[in-house]
């Protein structure tokens, strides 16, 4: 049985699309879009406590990766901007805080089933995107600190490190040795 016929949220989450992606090309997000576009990528460190400075170190990488999906096809305006409308009305439910737990944790939504309604398509397109943008530039390196756990170190996510080399490596790739080594055997 498909969990989306019962999903949370009001007759903006639950308006019927279809499975494709929204249609928006030629149009582009304003700086209202983004910020709160901003807002449900922070929500999602809040939410697992696995971010230090409530994301802000993620933000430029965020913006590059939100900026190649809108000015490039296919163009993914049309899912932002449905995953606004779509906050606003969980917000308007089931205040802030309850909005995002809804979203992220109790949904309804099978991330295997094609995406049918408004909230469907926020949930697949647009958050779960955030999360694995999330994870891979660097979510989780901090996961456990606020119950008293370690920051991770030299860990900057699957990418393999920051672009802005301030964290010195683990060791550096020596190429003599590795050909010594091979030399020698």
């Amino acid at each position: 049985m498909n969990k989306e016929l019962t999903c949370v949220g009001g007759p903006v989450c639950n308006e019927k699309l279809s499975a494709g992606l929204i249609f928006a090309e030629g149009q582009n997000l304003t700086h209202q879009n983004k910020e709160a576009l901003w807002e449900i990528f922070e929500a999602i460190g809040r939410n697992w406590s696995n971010t230090i400075y409530n994301s802000n170190n993620q933000r430029s990488s965020w913006y590059e990766m939100l900026k190649a999906k809108t000015e490039n096809a296919p163009n993914y305006t049309g899912e932002y901007v449905n995953a606004i409308y779509v906050i606003n009305e969980l917000k308007a439910i089931y205040g802030i805080g309850g909005a995002y737990k809804k979203l992220f944790f109790e949904s309804g939504i099978d991330n295997s089933a094609p995406p049918t309604n408004r909230l469907a398509h926020c949930k697949i397109y647009v958050v779960n995107e955030f999360i694995r943008m999330q994870i891979t530039a660097g979510g989780f390196k901090s996961w456990g600190t606020k119950y008293g756990g370690e920051q991770a170190k030299n860990y900057h996510g699957f990418l393999g490190g920051t672009r802005y080399n301030r964290v010195s490596k683990v060791r550096a790739y020596d190429p003599d040795a590795t050909n010594l080594k091979a030399d020698q055997e």
